[in-house]
């Protein structure tokens, strides 16, 4: 057991330091690129390219909003992220002398917040059954696994983030639409990609109304209305706030709801852990899938990889942090640790029974409904701003030709309809009993390795292409750490899927 912190110390150095070592990979291209091309310069072309940069430098470094495309979701939890004085060397974490900059760790700490908050949602009701199938030693092997595959995901979309803040004109945008229309430079890409992230984020805004019915239904029993009722006006409440909200305000339910949602958790977490009454026969016991261990793995990695996407918001953390990649690293590392290791803990908690004594009390059951409250009002919120920042980019590129950048602070009212109308739909018809686990494993199955493991590479490949073509330089693609481990995961998530589909029609 002593050896496990150590493994996954490792492990996240090794990621990060790929991370770190492609970064440092495309810098020594643009050097060299940047070196051969003054080689060919006359010496008075090199003395007006070196006055052009230092007359450039103080507006690249400090008028970012003349630059700058701020759309819906960047606006709502980055605001004022741009204001900070100084190079990016006064911006580091740890500051030269030593001291700790509170100021940044504090920012650090709050983006990280944000993607625990992003993380954690309706879906981790359905994970003890999951891991309990599996058992709790490998539930926990496949949750870092999966974690790991993620955090290369996520470092990957943020460099690819920091590279376009660094080469485009307007600023990193929100949507996925956006996003890869500005990498690839391929609005067919752009499209696609859009339409895989309004699945994936309907399937979760569906899967969590339903939920919101059943818990408040159940919460509120002498009011007499089905569960149907309370998921209709949670959707209400939902699409209310989405239109007439700021981007602030949005920023302010969410954060609220983290916080309930941690100081719930903690309540119910510390209580349960005390009341299981065997914790090592608990993390010992072995799985309870009727059809044996692989058939068990493949229905449980699609859920908990499900369970543990965040990278939609990457491009707005990586702004927040002044698309440092030192702080975005650890954010993003950090940010993604904490939701996996709660859902290890609430699982553990609930295979060995201690939750399960913790609700009989009034307190308990307090705790519980705040907590369920605050993850599905959390998710949802999220869920429906991604799918509003990708309706809004979708009609706005119907709409306007002119490729203004322009400052959005507020969701457009047939963005958020779009956004409501089809997963409330699927939740009212399933909430009198339908049941939406299979949409997630689904989604974990196909959707989110697409869309979070395929798409990170190519969006990295393509930018390295084009910018290796734009300095004249040849060679063959290379590979990083990160994107060894996405590609790697990807071709095994989706390939045992596959395999035990196949093995299933054949029987």
């Amino acid at each position: 057991m002593k050896a496990a912190p150590v493994l996954a110390a490792v492990c996240l150095a090794a990621v990060a330091d790929g991370f770190q070592q492609q970064h440092a990979g495309q810098i020594r291209r643009r050097t060299r690129a940047s070196a051969s091309a003054r080689a060919m310069k006359p010496s008075s072309s090199i003395e007006s390219d070196r006055r052009f940069d230092s007359a450039s430098q103080p507006q690249n470094a400090y008028n970012l909003n003349d630059r700058a495309k701020i759309t819906s979701l960047s606006v709502a939890t980055l605001e004022g992220a741009e204001s900070l004085p100084g190079d990016a060397d006064q911006r580091s974490l740890l500051p030269q002398l030593g001291s700790v900059d509170i100021d940044a760790v504090t920012k650090v700490s709050s983006a990280a917040l944000l993607i625990t908050g992003n993380t954690v949602g309706s879906s981790m009701f359905v994970l003890p059954d999951a891991v309990g199938g599996v058992g709790m030693i490998c539930g926990s092997a496949i949750f870092f696994g999966l974690y790991l595959y993620n955090l290369a995901s996520g470092l990957l979309i943020a460099d690819v983030a920091i590279n376009l803040h660094e080469n485009s004109d307007c600023e990193v945008p929100s949507s996925f639409k956006d996003f890869v229309d500005t990498a690839m430079k391929s609005e067919v890409a752009g499209t696609v990609m859009a339409g895989t992230s309004l699945l994936s984020n309907s399937l979760f805004l569906a899967f969590g109304t339903v939920h919101a019915g059943q818990l408040f239904a159940s919460t509120f029993p002498g009011l007499g209305l089905p569960p149907g009722a309370f998921a209709g006006a949670f959707a209400a409440a939902i699409a209310m706030c989405a239109s007439t909200q700021t981007n602030r305000g949005l920023e302010s339910i969410a954060n609220a709801a983290v916080l309930v949602l941690f100081s719930s958790f903690a309540s119910l977490l510390v209580p349960s852990l005390a009341s299981i009454s065997d914790p090592m026969a608990t993390w010992y016991a072995p799985g309870t899938n009727p059809d044996g261990l692989a058939s068990a793995i493949a229905a449980t990695v699609p859920l908990l990889l499900s369970s543990l996407t965040y990278q939609n918001i990457v491009p707005s953390i990586t702004k927040l942090l002044d698309f440092d990649r030192t702080k975005s690293t650890i954010a993003v590392a950090v940010g993604s640790f904490l939701p996996m290791a709660m859902y290890v803990a609430w699982c553990f908690a609930v295979l060995g029974g201690g939750l399960d004594s913790l609700l009989g009390n009034d307190a308990g059951a307090a705790a519980f409904t705040a907590f369920s409250a605050s993850a599905l009002v959390g998710s949802c919120v999220a869920a429906t701003m991604s799918l509003a920042e990708e309706y809004d980019s979708i009609i706005s590129s119907a709409t306007e030709d002119d490729g203004s950048c322009q400052l959005t602070d507020k969701f457009s009212l047939p963005a958020v309809a779009l956004s409501m109308a089809p997963p409330v739909a699927v939740a009212l018809a399933c909430a009198e009993g339908g049941e939406l686990t299979g949409a997630l494993h689904f989604n974990g199955a196909f959707i989110t390795p697409f869309l979070y493991g395929l798409l990170p590479i190519l969006l990295i490949q393509s930018m390295e292409e084009k910018e290796a073509g734009d300095n004249n330089v040849a060679g063959l693609p290379s590979f990083s750490l990160p994107q060894v481990i996405l590609g790697a995961g990807t071709i095994g998530a989706v390939g045992q899927e596959l395999a035990q589909d196949l093995m299933r029609l054949m029987a």
